[in-house]
């Protein structure tokens, strides 16, 4: 099953990739890291369910530098996600350095003949326990991966989920938008996950080197620990599918075909707790209600300048401001209507109050947020009101 899922995981990282590469260069490090974390369990398919001598010389000893890129590699795809930036610092390459060091201490056995990673994959199907004499590297011993490689993967998947944590909790008093949602549920579910999986790993790797050679991967295979890991390793394809978004690209589920790349500024964080400063003052009835109420008037009264205007409004809020300013004004008429208002004011009294500057763009607002004119929705009302 564990061969077969991460088969399946291989291709629909292919297909991500082909979708969407060219419009998002950060499905890369997804795909990277699923991938390599199918290397991981095909080698454990080949070592322990299944031993295989060919393929444990093949994967065995090869494939431990690529573990190391799995954390590294979900951290980097999580955080660019949020930040909607593809940004790569010249501090980021201090993840890779266990990879580089991994490299470069089992470089030798991969340079090595085949016929002697064969007989090094003999001695592991006699007898598991052999891995913990048998040393591949030459600078630390080869045992050392056995506990590094899930815990380092773990560091770097609970370090995601907090960062998507954070994200969603910093992001609560502000409006998410449909695509942002899909996504921080997605980085979520993905590293929840991940540190389900490590947790099972670490403890089925403990358990199966402490069992005698007899019946140790008999003992594993129909273990409980065993299924939970292959049903949470199953869960990904399944959770690809689930959020198509991810597989086709957020662009394929866009309604508009043009699309904007923010570029993120330096007081990013800063600014996401000032747009829910914005977001309350232009909610006031009072800004709604001045016909000339404009960005100048959120700068002096917030003493922030208009770039970060503009930035908190197109890269955080996803919204422009001319657009919830006639949202909110639609909304401010709305509740005039459907308190009678009517009756007793002119339609003019109305749209004034709700700070248009001339019937036609009153009219024209509303029916562009309602679908209705302000006679049909005052109409509508009334009737459901009566029934």
């Amino acid at each position: 099953m564990i061969l077969i899922t991460s088969i399946l995981v291989i291709l629909l990282c292919l297909f991500l990739l082909y979708n969407n590469f060219s419009k998002n260069k950060n499905s890369i490090y997804l795909c990277g890291s699923l991938i390599f974390m199918c290397i991981t369990s095909i080698l454990h398919h080949f070592t322990v369910i299944s031993p295989n001598r060919f393929w444990m010389a093949v994967l065995v000893g090869h494939s431990i530098p690529l573990s190391f890129l799995t954390g590294p590699f979900l951290y980097l795809y999580t955080r660019n996600a949020l930040r909607v930036s593809i940004r790569f610092s010249k501090w980021d390459y201090l993840h890779f350095l266990p990879f580089a060091i991994t490299l470069i201490s089992i470089f030798p056995y991969c340079m090595r003949e085949f016929d002697f990673k064969l007989r090094i994959a003999q001695l592991l199907m006699d007898d598991p326990n052999n891995i913990l004499d048998v040393n591949l590297n030459w600078l630390y011993p080869s045992k050392i991966n056995l506990l590094v490689r899930p815990l380092f993967l773990l560091a770097y998947a609970v370090w995601g989920f907090i960062l998507a944590y954070r994200f969603y909790k910093k992001r609560g008093a502000l409006p998410l938008k449909n695509e942002e949602t899909i996504a921080v549920k997605w980085l979520m579910v993905i590293n929840s996950i991940v540190i389900l999986v490590c947790i099972g790993y670490t403890n089925l790797t403990f358990y199966f080197y402490s069992l005698p050679n007899i019946d140790s991967r008999e003992q594993i295979n129909s273990s409980l620990l065993s299924y939970i890991l292959t049903m949470l390793f199953t869960l990904i394809p399944i959770l690809i599918l689930i959020f198509p978004e991810i597989l086709y690209g957020m662009h394929k589920f866009k309604t508009s075909s043009k699309s904007k790349i923010a570029i993120q500024k330096d007081n990013h964080e800063t600014l996401v707790n000032t747009s829910a400063l914005i977001l309350d003052f232009v909610k006031k009835e009072e800004n709604l209600q001045n016909p000339d109420f404009s960005i100048a008037d959120i700068c002096n009264a917030l003493n922030i300048t208009s770039q970060d205007v503009n930035y908190c409004f197109n890269t955080i809020l996803n919204v422009k401001f001319i657009t919830l300013k006639k949202e909110l004004r639609v909304d401010l008429a709305k509740k005039e209507l459907i308190s009678g208002k009517l009756l007793s004011h002119s339609m003019e009294g109305i749209w004034t109050k709700c700070g248009f500057s001339s019937k036609t763009n009153f009219f024209v607002a509303f029916k562009e947020v309602t679908g209705l004119t302000p006679l049909e929705f005052s109409k509508e009302t009334g009737q459901n009101e009566e029934k």
